[in-house]
């Protein structure tokens, strides 16, 4: 396959360096210092400090020296990271950093078939490879991610009986449920409408979620053809369009050209303001901000509070949640304080949840049912800098992704309080039997950040920012009334037309790229 042999190529150039001895002897070769700088959260110090320390037992020359960063500016201080001439940091959360790290960042998929001394095999081997992301646009693999977690709704189970609803399957469902907990005097919906929401989050989970049901026959337009720079007879050669499967269009079935997909929009192949997005956003505003506050919505930073007093019946959220709610509901059964973030959470009620995936919507230019965002995480990248030193930190990678390694930090975590979000990918690591147990009627329906289908959602792709915002100012001006679909529709096209050289600049795709789509984008060279 292409993509597979563009990794053999680049492993040629490693050879050398192998037969030296300076990449792929014994982990104790290795010497330098490798800063951590993830985000903080509980137990993670505790958890990394573990693996550098069993790392470091291994590898007496290196010093890995973990400072983790909190998440509140992060991005900031990451992208200035990213900036400048002599960046201090090395492992880091690399999907703050955004366009800001195309260029300058490792590409694992340089070292993903050195064998690890840590597993006696290769490095993809340690671990479920084939759902890791491939970036289409540079054809890198600059993070690692190595849990699993899904977005969902988490619901309160005895509100649900108590006004007598079941957890919905199509979106005309889904109004008639939050239509009847309002009636009995209860907020259906916790869900926050800042801005944060609908860039990074719950909103703005569900704008990619539900552009997807509009765009999935999008892939035979920026799909990769015959004589591409991406194209893969083995696989592109043979992929078959199917709406009934969730899975068809996954990365390592198809490839998606991202010069393909930039003249699509610009030739008006992909449209922003499409029939579908028009139903999307008529069904967006049956719900909001009528279910989930009302006027109180556009000013909610967290609607956790709600849920968590029994205020508000569905809280929209991720996997992650039912370990934090049982660990949340432990507290509360020893009389210790509840927090989201660092707020208190005053009146929590005692409840039991339930989760149900996401409605379905129908209606013109529908087109598949609903998927979800439902990817590994854990986005482990690293600023690019000299081989040696990439060499290492790579080498401190392999060990953390290494059967031994996410043992020591899952281990460490737990006892310090960290939660889990879903199973492990590493292989023969296992949770507890207590958190997978919660995690064993999850159902995988298919994951929407993937290729381009959800990349005109939210604005210009990729998370241009004053896009962003115009994005959220109109957007709130449809679903509180101020104007109707058509001025939404023209709106939101007239946005992603706007910033499209901005988008191009930071895909770094230029004009003679576009006329050209054939050959590999010349910017990424």
């Amino acid at each position: 396959m292409k993509r597979r042999n563009f990794t053999i190529v680049l492993l040629g150039v490693c050879l050398v360096l192998c037969g030296s001895g300076l990449f792929g002897q014994s982990a104790k070769s290795h010497s330098g210092t490798v800063n951590v700088n993830m985000v903080a959260g509980p137990g993670a110090s505790e958890a990394w400090n573990a693996v550098a320390k069993a790392y470091m037992a291994k590898n007496p020359g290196a010093k890995i020296v973990v400072d983790l960063k909190p998440q509140d500016g992060y991005d900031q201080w990451l992208k200035s990271q990213f900036g400048s001439d002599n960046p201090s940091a090395d492992l880091v959360a690399i999907n703050y950093a955004h366009a800001a790290s195309i260029g300058k960042r490792i590409n694992w998929l340089e070292y993903m078939d050195l064998k690890s001394p840590y597993s006696g095999k290769s490095w993809k081997d340690q671990y479920n490879f084939q759902m890791q992301t491939i970036d289409p646009a540079t054809n890198e693999m600059y993070l690692l991610s190595l849990e699993s977690v899904q977005v969902l709704w988490v619901y309160n189970r005895a509100l649900f009986s108590k006004v007598g609803v079941q957890p919905p399957k199509t979106w005309k469902e889904f109004v008639a449920v939050c239509d009847k907990l309002q009636k009995a005097g209860i907020q259906p919906l916790a869900v926050p409408g800042d801005f944060n929401s609908f860039w990074a989050v719950q909103m703005g989970w569900l704008a990619q979620i539900y552009a997807d049901q509009t765009t999935r026959s999008l892939i035979k337009v920026y799909g990769a053809k015959e004589g591409d720079f991406d194209y893969d007879p083995d696989m592109d050669g043979k992929f078959k369009y199917d709406p009934t499967d969730p899975f068809n269009d996954d990365t390592w079935k198809v490839n998606s050209n991202p010069i393909r997909f930039l003249n699509a929009v610009k030739d008006g192949s992909y449209k922003p303001d499409s029939v579908g997005m028009k139903t999307v956003w008529n069904h967006f505003k049956e719900v909001f901000p009528k279910y989930s506050g009302g006027n109180a919505f556009f000013g909610t930073k967290d609607a956790l509070p709600l849920f968590y007093q029994g205020k508000a019946a569905i809280l929209l959220d991720g996997a992650w949640r039912l370990p934090l709610f049982k660990n949340d509901m432990d507290k509360l059964t020893k009389g210790e304080a509840i927090t989201s973030g660092d707020t208190k959470i005053d009146g929590v009620q005692r409840f039991d949840i339930g989760t149900f995936n996401m409605p379905s919507m129908d209606g013109p230019g529908i087109e598949a049912p609903a998927r979800t965002i439902e990817v590994p995480i854990g986005f482990l990248g690293a600023i690019k800098k000299d081989k040696t030193h990439d060499d290492l930190v790579a080498d401190f990678l392999m060990f953390y992704s290494s059967k031994e390694g996410m043992s020591t930090y899952i281990s460490a975590g737990l006892k310090a309080g960290w939660t889990p979000a879903g199973p492990s990918l590493v292989k023969d690591v296992s949770l507890p039997a207590e958190y997978a147990a919660m995690f064993k009627d999850l159902k995988f329906i298919g994951n929407v950040q993937k290729g381009y289908g959800s990349s005109l959602s939210r604005g210009a792709p990729p998370d241009i920012q004053e896009s962003l915002r115009d994005w959220y100012g109109y957007s709130q001006d449809f679903l509180t009334g101020k104007i109707g679909i058509d001025a939404w529709a023209a709106k939101h096209k007239a946005n992603i037309l706007k910033y499209l050289p901005d988008s191009m600049k930071a895909l770094k795709i230029t004009e003679d790229d576009l006329k050209n789509p054939q050959n590999a984008p010349s910017g990424n060279n």
